[in-house]
């Protein structure tokens, strides 16, 4: 019994000292509510500290890598997913990231400073959010521990505050701030430190796809950089004079470790120049977040937004090489340069395409172009009034023919509308009224005028020999030859009564045809009465 109890006593003296194998657990460092697109992270797996055995990672179920901490240099959409690691067959939960396509609210950015600095080097930063500051602080995470910068508020609710770190000791600080209680955040700041007297900085960190990227060769003291050689995953990839490398577009195929070698002197160094390397650094490349579109109009919109019900928009007037908010929906007004960004529930939109508002010159343009117009309506106007003027000039001309006793049915006639070769027909009697004279017939024109047959007509009947004359020489016959008509006698002939064909022949040389001639003599007893009744009026 005593040998029983001995052995029930080692073993669980055994079971105490050996540890018994549990599920790991994944962790996230540093501890955010909310992932945006471009955030550094470490997912971390713990068992423990039971056996320090390497982790297997597992992600959307494909095996990642083997190792304890998982970096997510430049966080992503393509990095959205689940997430577990195993060690030693135990396998943990499930951890789910969400990686957003946006910004945060605020902005935290380097107002002094650089992103690698030496050793216990201050850095300034600056904190900005457009609805103001009250209520923020601001983190940074120390290796695993997470430590608190309160901001001293000068201001009620300031929109912008600047903050000093702590003097940096460590290689990696990644600085970001909250406000209390809630989602809203800033991007990342990471501060890197080295003991090297070159340092490979780059410009914007981390990069962005499509957009353009700057590495830079800096030496501490100096700047005059003779030559930069960079190099990525230790192979010789651009060689330039002075300090700066420039990458156009940013690609995929950019993504990797980089250090670069400067070749430099100091001030009044006589001596030869100096060559030296910078630390290795991780140039990470993330996806373009959503960006607003703002149109010539200046009209804000965001097609590539996914919560359009909850969305507002915010402008921005570029004042030297910062922008001040105008107000929420507010649009511009005046000249100016001016962007925009969608704002939804906890986070906003990149900054859209800058628009070149120039309202004083369009209006002057738009000024030109109403007085032209005016111009162009007044000259119209004018030429209109002209040519109208002229064609009322040459409107159809009326002559009144000169109204006698009982013809009270004459017209005047209109010139224009006589055909050519003939007048019409004068009104031939009304309707119960007795006709005068009987009906005129037409006249050729080439044969006399209305006005000549109707004086022919009374001349001949009164007997009158100048008012006959003037009759005839209206209708183009000369003195002379109505003198013949009048007093010379063909050969044979005894007067005017001496025979009708020879008077004929006499009218004929005076272009009177023979049936104008019957018709003066045949109507000459009609033509006395009408004389007559003209005389008893």
């Amino acid at each position: 019994m005593t040998g029983g109890r001995e052995l029930l006593l080692l073993a669980a003296v055994i079971a105490l000292l050996v540890p018994t194998e549990q599920k790991p657990t994944v962790s996230m460092t540093p501890r955010l509510k909310e992932i945006f697109t471009g955030d550094l992270l470490y997912l971390h797996c713990d068992d423990g500290d039971q056996t320090g055995s390497p982790a297997t990672w597992d992600f959307n179920g494909k095996q990642a890598k083997q190792s304890n901490s998982l970096k997510i240099a430049a966080a992503s959409a393509k990095d959205s997913g689940t997430y577990k690691c195993t060690i030693n067959g135990q396998t943990s939960d499930d951890f789910n990231l969400k990686v957003l396509e946006y910004v945060p609210m605020a902005s935290l950015s380097i107002a002094t400073g650089q992103p690698v600095t030496r050793k216990n080097t201050i850095v300034v930063l600056e904190l900005t959010n457009d609805e103001g500051l009250e209520g923020w602080l601001c983190k940074f995470n120390w290796e695993k521990n997470i430590r608190r910068v309160k901001l001293k508020l000068n201001n009620a609710n300031p929109t912008s505050f600047t903050i000093e770190t702590s003097p940096l000791t460590v290689p990696e600080n990644i600085y970001w701030c909250e406000k209390n209680d809630t989602n809203e955040r800033s991007n990342q700041v990471v501060l890197r430190t080295t003991d090297n007297e070159v340092i490979l900085e780059m410009y914007p960190f981390p990069a962005i796809e499509g957009e353009k990227m700057t590495l830079r060769c800096i030496v501490w003291g100096t700047e005059k950089v003779t030559k930069s050689v960079f190099y990525k995953e230790n192979i010789e990839t651009k060689s330039v004079h002075g300090d700066a490398f420039v990458i156009p577009e940013v690609t995929e195929s950019q993504v990797g470790s980089y250090k670069c070698k400067a070749t430099y002197r100091y001030k009044d160094q006589t001596v030869g120049p100096h060559v030296d390397d910078s630390d290795v650094q991780d140039l990470p490349v993330h996806d373009r977040p959503v960006r607003a579109v703002l149109s010539d109009t200046m009209s804000c919109s965001c097609p590539s937004c996914d919560r359009q019900d909850t969305m507002s928009y915010m402008y921005y007037k570029q004042n030297g090489n910062s922008w001040t908010m105008l107000g929420q929906n507010k649009h511009p007004d005046g000249d100016g340069t001016f962007h925009c960004r969608a704002i939804l529930r906890n986070m906003r939109t990149l900054p859209s395409n800058a628009v070149t508002n120039n309202q004083s010159i369009l209006s002057q343009v738009i000024g030109i172009l109403v007085f032209v117009i005016l111009l162009g309506l007044l000259i119209f106007a004018v030429a209109f009034y002209k040519w109208n003027k002229k064609r009322k000039a040459r409107e159809d001309i009326y002559e009144e023919v000169t109204m006698r006793g009982g013809d009270a049915h004459y017209e005047a006639i209109n010139m224009r509308q006589v055909k050519e070769g003939e007048y019409d027909t004068l009104q031939p009697g009304a309707e119960g009224q007795q006709k005068t004279g009987g009906e005129y017939q037409a006249l050729m024109k080439q044969e006399g005028k209305v006005e000549v047959y109707h004086t022919l007509g009374e001349n001949v009947a009164s007997g009158g020999g100048d008012r006959a004359y003037e009759a005839l020489k209206t209708a183009g016959i000369q003195k002379d030859e109505y003198d013949t008509l009048t007093t010379k006698q063909p050969e044979g002939g005894t007067g005017a009564d001496g025979g009708g064909d020879r008077a004929y022949e006499a009218l004929k040389t005076a272009g009177i045809q023979k049936d104008e001639y019957d018709t003066l003599k045949t109507k000459q007893a009609e033509l006395e009465k009408v004389e007559e009744i003209k005389e008893e009026k």
